[in-house]
């Protein structure tokens, strides 16, 4: 009989309780209640179980609450050690998407960079150009600037500062075969030279200078040639064009095709000989296609891949400006205007 007693009477001082508090003002109660002694007869972690901390943050100003509390005597209580023990950094770290914001924010400024100096070279290229118009009194084409399949009608930007498939002027062409010069010497260098170690450490011989001169030049043109081909049938550019923003095309404007890689390089040596007339081509004609290029059928276009490549808007505007002045120029000196 006790415990359906002990039941009876705990509903009857429930329903009591809750009775006394809705008529008597809770806050009234509390100003004759000694908390601290009523705490330490509660069971506060019970208590804590049976509210809701939503509710209970809605009602608690935190502001006021924390004005309260002095945070140092809490972290002071708390082992900051053993805490972070157990908080997985790297996840919070990869959730909060901190790696990726730091990976493209270094992309971009790379590609600022890069982009930045290929601007200059474009440009210097582009007044090269109405430089050497002027001097040979050839009149501006804009139907000249690049191959048929990359004019503004077949590509995407037609914008008047975007140089993306226009032909490669003298300047950035002369920097991208610089910088390939400078790669096969510095990889055939490193290579003959662990060529060189192991051959000596392994056989324990070396070759004599007179044997080894003549090897070591044969070796460096067919690495050059390796070179050369290779990056131009697989990607159309060389390491020197891909870091200045150059490709390789048809003269059409099409991809390159393995057999006119060939024969470009293999032509390429011919435009070196008697003064270099096949690479003055380049400076002089329209579309800047060396001999090689003009036997290879192939054409050298700005290219920076994924991204338009764009003259600077105040060289775009003097440009346009020169062009007019061009075009206006015979009309106005025999007073008839243009299109009448």
């Amino acid at each position: 009989m006790s415990a359906p007693g002990k039941g009876i009477l705990g509903r009857v001082a429930g329903v009591a309780t809750g009775r006394v508090v809705e008529l008597v003002d809770p806050d009234l109660i509390l100003e004759y209640v000694d908390l601290d002694l009523l705490l330490e007869r509660i069971d506060v972690q019970k208590l804590v179980d049976r509210i809701d901390p939503n509710v209970l943050m809605d009602r608690i100003d935190i502001q006021r609450l924390l004005s309260r509390v002095d945070l140092d005597e809490v972290l002071a209580g708390i082992d900051l050690d053993q805490l972070l023990a157990r908080v997985d950094l790297e996840a919070v770290v990869q959730r909060s998407g901190v790696p990726d914001i730091i990976m493209a924010s270094t992309g971009r400024f790379a590609d600022s960079a890069v982009d930045l100096g290929r601007r200059q070279v474009v440009g210097v290229d582009a007044l090269i150009d109405r430089g050497i118009d002027r001097l040979l009194r050839r009149r501006s084409d804009p139907t000249r600037l690049a191959p048929t399949h990359l004019r503004p009608d077949h590509a995407e930007s037609g914008s008047s500062t975007s140089v993306t498939g226009h032909y490669a002027g003298p300047i950035g062409r002369a920097l991208a075969a610089a910088l390939d010069i400078v790669v096969v010497t510095i990889t055939f260098a490193l290579g003959y030279s662990v060529t060189n170690l192991l051959t000596s450490t392994l056989l324990n011989r070396s070759l004599s200078p007179d044997r080894a001169q003549p090897l070591a030049i044969a070796a460096l043109a067919v690495w050059a040639f390796l070179y050369v081909f290779v990056a131009l049938a697989v990607a159309g550019r060389t390491f020197g064009k891909a870091a200045v923003g150059l490709r390789v095309v048809r003269a059409d404007g099409l991809p390159l095709s393995a057999r006119q890689a060939l024969v470009r390089t293999l032509v390429l040596p011919f435009s070196f000989v008697f003064l270099g007339i096949g690479l003055l081509m380049i400076l002089l004609q329209r579309e800047h296609r060396a001999l090689h290029d003009l036997v290879a059928g192939t054409a050298v276009v700005t290219d920076w891949g994924d991204r338009s490549a764009e003259l600077s808007a105040p060289l775009a505007a003097f440009l346009a400006r020169s062009k007019t002045r061009a075009i206006d120029g015979p009309w106005r000196s025999v007073g008839v205007r243009r299109g009448r």
